[in-house]
């Protein structure tokens, strides 16, 4: 395709020098937008790294680090003595399939009202709720620690090696270089005992509980969810036809007591008991047997959720609930979405030996794997140790982070925040002063360049104090308190017309042992 070149300054660059969010995270939000939606046209030659840093003021390093971070996404291509290039095909088009996507005509609500109205409440609402990196998203890394010239590295000669016949075709159920090092990853950092066959390589959780619910679903059917917890098991349940039955949860993960109690026949448990989602806890070893011995009397299914397992700053895990079933109830899953970068689109997921080719067939039949060139790239990322090495210092830096956005939280606003450190995972918890409303704070923090999460979002029966789930892992710490004031004033902005009680206190349980 004929190169054409963008002119020395970028057009339509939404910069802020004033901002809390640091300038290399600006630059490279305002620079994937404008690829993505097209502003910056493919083939269009960008600016050299000296004369972008020069014009916007900024550091040549932090003009290099986006591009970089551009460079290893897909979004932008680099020619020797040519110069840097928007990318000819997007990530978007090239990864084949990030989740399941499902047409929506104009026409939509005429052919199935009520199938009308579950698209409507749930995709527009997940796709805001990720359109940008801001300071407190718990759901975002520290990308700009990712070592993106080392992943060029490894898959510059990737892409060299499938170019020349531009047909490689990856199997359904993922290439097997990344599925051999998925199976020795899990099998050493988690106990999970698995083949390379029984490891599928997907887009992530959507796409993992989607695949299982079309495998395995009936109408009618129920599942229990963690309550609170992660909001879009519910949603794929319904999409399925599948009941709801939110389960409560203590400091012992699951109540899997009162969930018998319930709904003793469900036909799924979905649970995070490496690091519950939101609240943190670690799901004891006798709920995990209960839940087991559960499975099996009901012939019922657990998927296991593996959210936020990788960073734990304390102790040493427990044995996955996949390690412990001898009988193949258990559906295992995680992504590398924080370890590694959200938009590269990978997970895994375990299936039990004698659903594998059923899962196979139904990848084969209804969608195509993540890129192969990412695929191969992850693989040898982790085959040479630099996958853990990464996660080692990125645990090192979250712990760090942890700890002084905690301190910064304790000493600028006790009266309006009662912060709760977790041990694992890249957010924390703040529970707000009795009587606000923490889905408003959420908001009025978002107006002011914030995306801490409303605990409530989690919540589906089970009564909470209100509360925030601040991520500190994409903040720096010489950044943390004038972002926290920001967040104060967001706070001050909500407050109750008739004033306001102390902090709440975190919740406590007196119902299950552990």
């Amino acid at each position: 395709m004929a190169r054409k070149t963008s002119g020395a300054l970028l057009p339509g660059l939404d910069l802020d020098p004033s901002a809390d969010t640091p300038l290399a995270t600006q630059l490279y939000d305002s620079l994937r937008y404008h690829i993505s939606e097209g502003t910056l046209a493919a083939g269009v030659r960008m600016p050299s790294t000296r004369t972008l840093s020069t014009e916007l003021g900024m550091s040549r390093t932090t003009v290099a680090g986006a591009y970089d971070q551009l460079k290893s996404e897909g979004y932008l291509t680099s020619e020797e003595k040519s110069g840097t290039f928007v990318a000819d095909l997007l990530p978007e088009k090239l990864a084949w399939s990030t989740q399941l996507h499902y047409a929506r005509p104009d026409d939509l609500r005429q052919l199935e009202p009520d199938l009308a109205a579950r698209f409507d409440d749930n995709l527009p609402k997940q796709r805001e709720r990720t359109s940008r990196t801001l300071p407190f998203n718990p759901g975002i890394p520290a990308v700009f620690e990712f070592p993106s010239q080392t992943w060029i590295r490894i898959m510059r000669p990737i892409l060299s090696q499938l170019a020349p016949n531009g047909i490689a075709r990856c199997p359904a159920e993922g290439s097997i270089e990344l599925r051999e090092e998925v199976s020795r990853y899990l099998s050493g950092s988690r106990g999970v005992t698995c083949s390379p066959e029984q490891v599928l390589i997907i887009s992530g959780t959507r796409q993992a509980l989607t695949l299982i619910m079309m495998a395995l679903a009936n109408q009618g059917d129920t599942g229990w969810v963690e309550d609170p917890g992660y909001p879009g098991i519910s949603r794929v349940y319904d999409l399925f036809r599948v009941g709801t039955v939110p389960v409560p949860v203590d400091a012992h993960g699951l109540v899997v007591e009162e969930a018998i109690e319930r709904a003793p026949h469900s036909k799924f448990a979905y649970v995070t008991p490496a690091r519950q989602a939101p609240l943190g806890h670690t799901m004891s070893i006798r709920r995990r047997i209960e839940l087991l011995n559960w499975a099996y009397a009901s012939e019922a299914f657990i998927l296991e959720d593996d959210y936020d397992g990788e960073y734990r700053f304390g102790g040493h895990p427990a044995p996955s609930l996949q390690s412990l079933d001898p009988e193949g109830r258990v559906f295992y899953f995680g992504t590398f979405s924080k370890t590694v970068l959200p938009s590269l689109g990978l997970g895994y997921l375990v299936v039990p030996t004698r659903y594998v080719d059923v899962f196979r067939n139904l990848l084969d039949a209804i969608t195509r794997p993540p890129s192969l060139a990412t695929q191969l790239t992850m693989a040898e990322f982790m085959a040479s140790g630099l996958f853990e090495a990464h996660i080692r210092k990125m645990r090192t830096l979250y712990l760090s982070r942890q700890n002084a956005l905690s301190a910064v939280l304790r000493k600028s606003m006790p009266d309006l925040l009662e912060s709760k450190i977790l041990n694992a995972g890249l957010h924390l918890i703040g529970y707000l002063p009795k009587g606000y409303d923490d889905a408003k704070v959420a908001r009025r923090a978002k107006d002011l360049g914030l995306l801490p999460r409303p605990l409530s979002d989690y919540v589906h029966k089970e009564r909470l104090p209100p509360g925030l789930l601040i991520g500190f892992s994409n903040i720096k710490e010489e950044a943390m308190a004038r972002t926290v004031r920001v967040l104060r004033r967001a706070i001050e902005d909500c407050q109750p017309e008739t004033g306001h009680a102390p902090a709440s206190r975190s919740p406590t349980y007196a119902r299950g042992g552990g």
